[in-house]
């Protein structure tokens, strides 16, 4: 999980804090396609790669998994996504306050709240977002 985590943030992060000049959205979306591959690749043999606690679910609901580990399971990946949250902060903390003019905002144009989160578009109607999520 913090693998995961830690690159798809920061390919976000390179993203918006440099204003699409030094990474645009394919690469944002790589990063991420890179950071499942590697998360797998490095996780599989150890957890059997349970990288979101949708995937540790799902697994006990099939009956592949111990429902005795899923609150185990869940609790490390929560702390590790926001352990893995905190380290990209960090580590483009002066991009983000530069780009920000030192104003944290979750919306308008320097906004830089989507590096950590994903937020609807204004036009989505609460239908379509849950179907979306569903």
């Amino acid at each position: 999980v913090p693998l995961l985590q830690l690159i798809t943030l920061a390919g976000s992060a390179q993203m918006v804090t440099s204003s699409g000049t030094k990474g645009n959205i394919f690469t944002a979306y790589l990063a991420g396609a890179l950071a499942v591959m590697v998360s797998v690749y490095t996780a599989g043999g150890v957890s059997g790669a349970h990288l979101n606690p949708a995937f540790s679910l799902t697994m006990c609901l099939l009956g592949q998994f111990p429902w005795w580990k899923f609150p185990i399971f869940v609790a490390v990946q929560t702390s590790a996504a926001f352990i893995s949250a905190g380290a990209v902060y960090v580590l483009y903390y002066d991009a983000i306050q530069h780009y920000s003019n030192g104003t944290l905002t979750a919306s308008g144009p320097r906004e830089t709240a989507s590096i950590f989160a994903t937020y609807p578009a204004d036009y989505l109607s609460l239908s379509s977002g849950f179907l979306d999520q569903v």
